[in-house]
């Protein structure tokens, strides 16, 4: 399986709100570009919205991996979960410090840009004040006036591409001081002192471990790792998640983005879902869709741009049947060779694999 890269095209509102002005107008995240103000959504609240929609939508396999304090630092807690266990490390990455010893970096496999406006922000706001909890006091006797506020507001369609690094996805790797030790189906990672990792049900095979997930020789394998020795303090150790959960979650992230994030801000709730979107394999993990594809008066640009892009990867090697799905809802306009492209999105998936 090669990288996988979309880029949509969303109708939102003022999903990601800034620091407060005045002390009570609430402010939404801007750009100034090429002399136009764009509001925009952080990397970090559509990683928080695709997260959120995966625990829903699939609640066995995605749960909020621990979490452990580093001085006045939150980070994750590696000793408790690890890419095996958790498909939130898998997908997003972690940094894991230990306090003058050691740190523990994963880059995120799944790659997000912000999601820019396409469409300008024009200065508007609103003026609000809640009647309804100040009337309902009143009649019960209690002075109350009302706290008004004002938001700024900008509804838009905006423009966000993903990236999925398949050669990162489903793997990781420490360096650690000392021999990871193997005793009674356990692994012993000794990360420091303070911190140590156990990884119950391990099977030694040959020269890697056989990662379970539960106890039993018949149980279903979900990884496996193996211990190199690089010198005489360090050894490497990489763990390679089974195939089939790696295929599996990526499929979730794909159904997840395609069938719309659940996104919730200011006591408002939205939903992310595509007007537009295009998604395809290709060999370098880059989101080269994105600097393409815009919007010029309701017809989306820039699909030959995206065709003729070498990264694409095709069925053979006549550079044609290309491994690429676009999907435009009925408000928007496309035109694109539909001989080219996959417009079925389970031939899509079918196709590159999953």
């Amino acid at each position: 399986m090669k990288n996988i890269i979309c880029t949509i095209i969303f109708d939102g509102a003022a999903l990601n709100r800034d620091e407060k002005i005045g002390g009570n107008i609430q402010s939404i995240k801007k750009l100034n570009i090429d002399g136009s103000l764009k509001s925009f959504i952080s990397r970090q609240a559509v990683r928080h919205y695709l997260f959120n929609t995966l625990t829903k939508a699939y609640p066995d396999d995605w749960k909020p991996a621990k979490i452990t304090g580093q001085g006045n630092v939150a980070q994750f807690d590696i000793t408790q979960d690890d890419i095996f266990t958790s498909a939130e490390l898998d997908t997003f990455g972690y940094m894991f410090t230990i306090e003058n010893e050691m740190s523990i970096t994963r880059k995120a496999p799944v790659g997000i840009t912000k999601a820019i406006s396409i469409g300008n922000y024009n200065q508007d706001m609103a003026f609000y004040v809640n009647h309804d909890l100040v009337n309902r006091a009143n009649q019960q006797g209690i002075d109350i006036t009302p706290n008004p506020f004002q938001r700024e507001e900008h509804n838009s369609l905006y423009k966000l591409s993903f990236t999925i690094d398949t050669q990162i996805f489903g793997k990781d790797v420490w360096i650690v001081k000392n021999e990871p030790r193997y005793d009674n189906n356990e692994l012993t990672v000794e990360l420091a002192k303070s911190h140590i990792k156990i990884i119950k049900n391990v099977l030694k095979n040959g020269d890697y471990y056989e990662v379970k997930d539960a106890n039993g020789v018949n149980s279903k394998t979900i990884g496996k790792i193996k211990i190199e020795k690089l010198s005489k303090d360090a050894y490497k150790i990489t763990y390679e998640l089974a195939d089939d959960i790696k295929k599996k979650r990526i499929k979730q992230i794909l159904e997840s983005i395609k069938n719309g994030l659940v996104s919730h801000s200011s006591g408002e709730d939205n939903t992310i879902v595509p007007l537009f979107m295009i998604a395809g394999e290709v060999t370098v993990p880059s989101p080269i869709f994105h600097s393409y594809i815009d919007l010029m008066d309701k017809k989306i640009i820039g699909i030959n741009d995206c065709l003729n892009n070498s990264w694409l990867v095709c069925n053979n090697q006549n550079n044609n049947n290309l491994k690429l799905f676009i999907y435009c809802a009925e408000r928007l306009q496309v035109e694109f060779p539909k001989e080219e492209i996959i417009d079925d999105w389970n031939v899509f998936l079918n196709k590159i694999g999953l």
